[in-house]
């Protein structure tokens, strides 16, 4: 992904831009991202903060994540879409939901992540590497 980048809810009230490549690109397997999502993983972006921008009303629900750290999902204040979440953890990042890209189609996930938390039935077919967490730094 090059140049700017734009991203919005299901119905248009938050949107959102951002002009990096992303740091990472990742399938999530964690237990948060399956109930927040209703599927069995979420594909995200890590981007950096300072390049990302949003406009409109946002909620936000937060909770305490596997590093101990607090994570903020940030979703419409009026559809619930979910859009993007920050981490205490990765302080200077949103890791964008891709499924919220305007444009889907340059979005290349680079590993699996928390696949100790995957679903039985979903079968992993492709030879990108996986992690039972986190990835090492």
């Amino acid at each position: 992904m090059t140049g700017e980048t734009s991203g919005r809810c299901h119905c248009g009230g938050a949107q959102f831009t951002f002009d990096a490549a992303p740091v990472a690109t990742f399938y999530c397997h964690c237990s948060d991202c399956q109930r927040t999502t209703g599927s069995p993983f979420s594909v995200e972006l890590m981007i950096p903060s300072d390049t990302f921008a949003v406009m409109g009303e946002l909620a936000t629900y937060t909770v305490i994540g596997d590093s101990g750290g607090a994570v903020h999902r940030r979703s419409c204040g009026s559809c619930a879409s979910g859009l993007f979440l920050e981490c205490d953890s990765d302080p200077g990042f949103v890791f964008v939901k891709a499924g919220a890209l305007d444009d889907q189609s340059a979005v290349h996930p680079e590993m699996h992540i928390f696949v100790s938390a995957k679903q039985p039935w979903v079968k992993i077919a492709d030879d990108l590497p996986q992690y039972d967490r986190m990835p090492p730094a």
